[in-house]
């Protein structure tokens, strides 16, 4: 499906990444973005704007 996408022209967002093994995978596959309780749990904007100064790097699989 990452290729397929690519091939479209997409960029690929995978949703529910729960181990840092499956984000490896989704990075060697070059799926640009992830989300998912690997990452952080669901919060509030207020949290959200405060974990996102704290770990940039950790808001997308490709970082």
């Amino acid at each position: 499906m990452i290729t397929l996408s690519h091939d479209l022209g997409y960029r690929v967002v995978a949703e529910g990444v729960e181990t840092a093994a499956a984000a490896a995978i989704l990075a060697e596959l070059e799926c640009e973005e992830a989300q998912g309780y690997y990452f952080a749990r669901p919060m509030e904007e207020e949290a959200l704007r405060l974990w996102l100064v704290a770990s940039p790097q950790e808001s997308s699989v490709a970082a």
